[in-house]
């Protein structure tokens, strides 16, 4: 099983959080790859802990449908579900645009401010074909909507959604078109944030998501991910 190299900054988590956080990441970010085994044993001894804390991750994994568990046989990253796609992007679309209702009239110009930067250093990271900065600052964009709204429940869904998506967007947000397209909507949702029109606010940000969610169903069709 190929492991990326160690990093001594996660040591300071504790042992569950430190296996599962960090498969979590390596398999978002692409870096274990679909059908690539998963061996207790190998992980115990890289993060160099017993193997409860890393059957408990893996079991973690398993229940986020980011590992298939074959018993008797081996444990392997999952693919990329062509199902999956709509089931995590729908119900998103629906909660992000919920949020984003809530936040208009609650946004301070501070976090209006926060969204007007981070939204430069997306359009920057795009032009520069820079995807990884891209994907950091079109997360840290959503986030500051979420805070803003603060309801922990739409928190944790979305957080709970957007960590499939997450994977789907490491795969699919290096074509220039996804990423020019989002551009576009994050200008024309923030600027009805700043009008303060929390209905334009709500259909352009469900609208956002549908769009990418049917861009990545285009994409699974012509690349035969399944």
């Amino acid at each position: 099983m190929p492991i990326p190299k160690k990093d001594s900054a996660l040591q300071r988590k504790s042992a569950k959080d430190l296996v599962y956080e960090t498969l979590c990441d390596w398999i978002i970010r692409g870096e274990m790859m679909p059908g690539e085994k998963l061996l207790d044993t190998e992980l115990a001894a890289y993060f160099n802990v017993s193997r409860t804390p890393v059957r408990e991750a893996l079991q973690m994994l398993e229940t986020q449908k980011l590992i298939k568990v074959t018993p008797g046989r081996a444990t392997t990253v999952a693919g990329v579900d062509k199902n999956d796609i709509e089931k995590c992007y729908r119900p998103l679309a629906e909660i992000q645009g919920l949020a984003a209702r809530l936040a208009a009239p609650r946004l301070t110009e501070a976090q209006l401010a926060r969204m007007e930067e981070v939204q430069m250093g997306f359009e920057e990271a795009c032009r520069a074909d820079q995807a990884e900065k891209a994907i950091h600052c079109d997360n840290k964009f959503h986030e500051v909507i979420l805070r803003a709204v603060d309801n922990e429940y739409i928190m944790e869904f979305s957080h709970m959604l957007l960590l499939h998506v997450q994977r789907i967007k490491y795969h699919y947000f290096r074509r220039d078109m996804l990423r020019k397209t989002s551009v576009e909507h994050h200008r024309d949702i923030l600027k009805a944030l700043y009008d303060r029109d929390a209905d334009l606010a709500a259909e352009l940000m469900r609208s956002h998501w549908l769009y990418v969610m049917e861009r990545c169903l285009r994409e699974v069709e012509v690349e035969g991910v399944q």
